[in-house]
């Protein structure tokens, strides 16, 4: 039912520093349901990265688990989202400690591993997605319809909020997804590729940008579908846009 693209491109910003990116991605697919995760380590911290790739790898893996054990979880539309947020919201806690215990065996604070986070859980009964902070994400069905989770900022624009924050609950939010047909293209996206992935008026992907990318992955392999999305987003275009890291995971309906 899934194919399943991603890559990533280290910002300008951070290569002018000889940093290496701070985003992370994974993504898992049991039977036909599947659960992925964007992170963005935060630049300030001295462990983003490793709290980005943490992040996404332990909750895309445990979400994933329960949701096998549990498939009615998915069934959003029939049975409203309460459970499944409760699930989201319980391993979103859990995984969080792990990161705490790693963090205090290395000598650091929890806030020394602060991300973001964007995830999706989608399945042939609907899903959610599930956010915290700046990324964006974009469920576009086949007709051209669109269910989105926009980002959220602090303040001033260039503040956000991370899973890492003690208030972290205040700022989880999930927008139950419809069940996915067929043409079905679902984006999550750090924010550094925003700019030019999503259109003018914040209501769904840039069409001219995820058109052709869409038409091309139907037919491509995951190796070079990920080169692809890769090359893309190293393209001096893609650079002079964004100077930031820039994460795209994308999964098509077949």
């Amino acid at each position: 039912m899934w194919r399943v693209f991603f890559a990533s491109a280290t910002g300008q910003r951070n290569l002018e520093h000889g940093m290496a990116g701070q985003d992370a991605s994974h993504h898992v697919v049991t039977d036909d349901v599947l659960v992925a995760i964007v992170c963005d380590g935060a630049g300030s911290v001295p462990e983003g990265r490793t709290g980005a790739d943490f992040m996404a790898r332990a909750l895309a893996e445990e979400l994933a688990s329960a949701l096998h054990a549990d498939r009615s979880l998915c069934e959003v539309q029939a049975h409203g989202s309460g459970r499944l947020e409760a699930t989201v919201r319980g391993i979103v806690d859990a995984v969080r400690t792990r990161l705490a215990d790693l963090a205090a065996s290395r000598e650091f604070a929890l806030h020394d591993f602060s991300c973001t986070l964007v995830g999706c859980v989608a399945s042939p009964g609907g899903g959610c997605f599930f956010q915290i902070g700046d990324g964006f994400a974009i469920q576009q069905a086949a007709n051209g319809d669109s269910a989105l989770s926009h980002p959220e900022n602090g303040e001033f624009a260039d503040e956000t909020y991370f899973v890492t924050d003690e208030n972290w609950q205040e700022h989880l939010r999930l927008t139950p997804l419809p069940a996915p047909e067929h043409g079905c293209v679902i984006g999550l996206l750090s924010d550094g590729t925003a700019p030019f992935a999503v259109n003018r008026t914040r209501s769904g992907f840039f069409r001219p940008f995820i058109d052709p990318i869409a038409a091309f992955l139907r037919e491509a392999t995951a190796p070079h579908g990920n080169e692809a999305l890769r090359n893309l987003l190293e393209s001096p275009r893609a650079c002079e846009i964004s100077p930031y890291d820039k994460t795209l995971l994308l999964a098509l309906v077949l």
